[in-house]
C-alpha cells in the first residue's frame, strides 16, 4: 500500500482532511518514458505550438483560480492578498516566457562566408526536472517560472511537487494536463510525481533521460541533488537557488533612518519572513545603533505575527534561534505570538561577534535578523567578503552607489539594492535572481525574468556549402 502525504492548516493547527498518495517508481518510470518520447518526437519544437499551449494554459489557470485559492490557503495559511499577488505573478511570468520564446525564435542568425553558409539556432536541451518550492505554491512550483521557462524553451517537464502543498501541486498538474488534452498535445510534455522523502527526487535526477534540473529550496537539499547531477555518467546542468542572508549595510550618512528601518522590519516579518530574499543581517554604525535598536524593537512589537508554512519549518526555525541564543553574547529583542507561537525579532551583536560565530552567518528562514554594530568601515568590507555569495546585498545611505562597498556588493550578489528592500522580486527583463555560490549553483543564470529561458536551451550551428 502506498504512503500518503498529509498537509496542514497552520492557522488552525490541524491536519487537512484529504491526503495524497506518494508516487511509486513505476509512476516515475512512466513519466520519464513519456517525457523522452515527447522530446524526441519534437512535440514542442514548433514555436506556434508552444505559444498556443502557453496561451491556453494561461486561460485555464484563470478559470480555476477559485479552486487554486481554496487549496492554496488551506495548505499554506497564506492570505488572500498574498495569493492574489502570487497568482498575478504566475500569469505574468507565463506571458513573459511566451514572449521570450518568440523573441528567441526570431534571433536565428546566418553568416555567408566565401565558401559556406553558417546559421545558428536554439534547441531545447531535453526533458527537465523541476522541484517545487515550499514557500511559493504557485510562482515557484508546478505552475511556476522554472516549469514555464522550460515549456517556452520547448522542453518536456517532470515536476516533483512539494509535500507541504501537495494538493495545490496536484491541482496545478491537473490544469496543465487538461490543457494538453484540450489541444491534443503529447501527454509526455508534462509529468508530475509526489514524495514525502528523497527517493523519488533522487531517482528523477539520476535518470539518463533527464537533461537538466531547476531547484528552489535549501542549501542542503540543493547541493545533495547537484552532486547527483554532476556524478552521473552524463553530467547535466543543475540550476539551484538555495537561499541567502541578503545583508543590508546602513551607512553613517543615512537620513530618514526610522523610515528605512520600518521597511526593513516589514520585509523581515511579511508572511513570517519565509522569503529567500528576506534581510538576514543588518549592519549599522555605532553612531546610529541606539536609534536602530529602539526603532526596530518597537516595529517588531507592532507587527502582527504570521504562522509558519508548516510545523516542520517552525521547528527548524526555533532550532536556529536556539543555536543563535546559545552560541554568542549578543542581546535578543524578540516577542512570541500566543496565537501561533511564532517568535519574531532580532539580536544585537558586535561585528567582531559576527565574524567569530559562524552560526550568526547562516540563513534563518523566518521573521528574524541579526543587527550587527560596526565602527570600522574596513572591517565591514572584510565581513562582507566572509559572507560568500548572496542573492542580494543592500546599501542604504545618501549616495550608496558611490560608496566603497558598492563594488564589493556587486561582486558578491546577483542583485544590489540601493536604499530599498530586497523582497518583492519583479518578473521583468532586467531582473537577475541568482548569485555567486552558495546563493545559486550557477551565477550566470537567473531563475526569474525572461533570460531564465536560456537555462533550458542549447545552440546548434548548421553549415552548408554554397549551391547545396
Amino acid at each position: 500500500m502506498p504512503n500518503f502525504i498529509e498537509t496542514y492548516h497552520c492557522r488552525t493547527g490541524t491536519v487537512n482532511p484529504i491526503s495524497y498518495p506518494v508516487s511509486s517508481f513505476d509512476d516515475l518510470s512512466k513519466c520519464l518514458e513519456q517525457a523522452s518520447d515527447a522530446y524526441y518526437s519534437g512535440a514542442l519544437l514548433d514555436i506556434n505550438v508552444r505559444t498556443n499551449f502557453l496561451n491556453e494554459l494561461c486561460g485555464q489557470i484563470v478559470a480555476r483560480k477559485q479552486d487554486l485559492f481554496d487549496l492554496y490557503t488551506s495548505e499554506t495559511s497564506l492570505s488572500r492578498p498574498r495569493f492574489e499577488t502570487e497568482f498575478d505573478r504566475t500569469l505574468n511570468q507565463l506571458r513573459l516566457y511566451r514572449d521570450a520564446a518568440i523573441a528567441l525564435e526570431q534571433q536565428r542568425t546566418e553568416s555567408v562566408l566565401a565558401d559556406r553558409i553558417i546559421s545558428k539556432k536554439p534547441l531545447p536541451v531535453g526533458p527537465i526536472a523541476v522541484f517545487g518550492a515550499s514557500n511559493f505554491p504557485l510562482a515557484y512550483s508546478t505552475l511556476g517560472g522554472d516549469v514555464m521557462g522550460a515549456f517556452a524553451a520547448g522542453c518536456p517537464v517532470i515536476v516533483k511537487g512539494h509535500p507541504f502543498h501537495a494538493g495545490t501541486s496536484l491541482l496545478s498538474s491537473e490544469i496543465i494536463r487538461d490543457t494538453l488534452r484540450k489541444l491534443k498535445l503529447h501527454p509526455g510534455i508534462f509529468g508530475h510525481v509526489l514524495d514525502d522523502g528523497y527517493r523519488i527526487g533522487q531517482a528523477l535526477v539520476q535518470d539518463a533521460r533527464i537533461k537538466g534540473c531547476g531547484f528552489t529550496g535549501s542549501y542542503e537539499g540543493g547541493m545533495a541533488l547537484y552532486r547527483i547531477a554532476q556524478s552521473r555518467e552524463e553530467p547535466i546542468p543543475f540550476f539551484a537557488e538555495m537561499g541567502s542572508l541578503n545583508p543590508v549595510v546602513i551607512l553613517p550618512d543615512t537620513e530618514n533612518l526610522t523610515s528605512h528601518l520600518h521597511k526593513l522590519v516589514d520585509s523581515i516579518t511579511t508572511d513570517a519572513g519565509q522569503f529567500c530574499t528576506k534581510p538576514g543581517i543588518i549592519f549599522c554604525p555605532s553612531s546610529l545603533i541606539e536609534e536602530a535598536i529602539q526603532t526596530m524593537n518597537a516595529r517588531f512589537n507592532q507587527t502582527t505575527t504570521h504562522p509558519m508554512l508548516h510545523p516542520s519549518l517552525q521547528t527548524r526555525y526555533e532550532t536556529r534561534l536556539h543555536e543563535i541564543q546559545s552560541t554568542n553574547t549578543g542581546k535578543l529583542y524578540v516577542k512570541q505570538d500566543q496565537e501561533f507561537s511564532v517568535t519574531q525579532g532580532f539580536i544585537h551583536v558586535q561585528n567582531t561577534e559576527l565574524n567569530h560565530f559562524e552560526t550568526l552567518r547562516q540563513e534563518v528562514f523566518g521573521p528574524f535578523c541579526v543587527l550587527s554594530e560596526f565602527n570600522d568601515f574596513g572591517m565591514i568590507a572584510h565581513t562582507l567578503t566572509k559572507l560568500n555569495g548572496q542573492l542580494t546585498t543592500t546599501i542604504i545611505g545618501k549616495n550608496p552607489e558611490q560608496s566603497t562597498l558598492f563594488n564589493i556588493a556587486c561582486s558578491m550578489a546577483g542583485r544590489v539594492i540601493l536604499s530599498g528592500v530586497p523582497t518583492g522580486v519583479a518578473v521583468i527583463q532586467e531582473m537577475h535572481h541568482g548569485g555567486p555560490y552558495p546563493a545559486s549553483s550557477d551565477s550566470r543564470f537567473t531563475a526569474v525574468g525572461e533570460a531564465s529561458i536560456l537555462r533550458f536551451v542549447r545552440y546548434v550551428s548548421v553549415q552548408k556549402s554554397h549551391g547545396t
